[in-house]
């Protein structure tokens, strides 16, 4: 898990089927430290991981990744630049455990990660 190490839910608001969740990026963390040396970047699987930890606090569940049609990183989510961003994300539930979800990770103008995909609950 990355929540409270790596990164940090500042704010988190929900309604409906729609959730807003400002993060911090812990910039000390050992993850930064190898990717990349001297030019520390998010990991894109480290975004798609606090994704669904925002999920589950948000929904007091446990979620896998089952798919994903779209995901793209459009810019580098790079600290300290960038220590701070804000999850977008809509969910709709399809199924008894899958839940469909668009998300978008940006700090003001500058969009990190775009994604469509299904999560189920573990």
């Amino acid at each position: 898990m990355l929540l409270n190490n790596f990164f940090y839910i500042d704010q988190m608001q929900t309604e409906d089927n729609q959730m807003v969740s400002d993060i911090r990026i812990n910039t000390e963390h050992e993850i930064l430290k190898g990717h990349f040396p001297g030019q520390p970047v998010v990991p894109g699987v480290c975004m798609i991981e606090m994704l669904k930890e925002v999920l589950g606090q948000a929904f007091g569940q446990r979620f896998q990744m089952q798919s994903a049609s779209m995901i793209k990183f459009l810019t580098m989510f790079a600290p300290p630049a960038f220590d701070r961003a804000r999850f977008t994300i809509q969910t709709n539930r399809n199924e008894q455990s899958a839940w469909q979800v668009n998300a978008t990770l940006q700090f003001e103008e500058h969009i990190f990660l775009k994604f469509k995909g299904i999560f189920i609950e573990k």
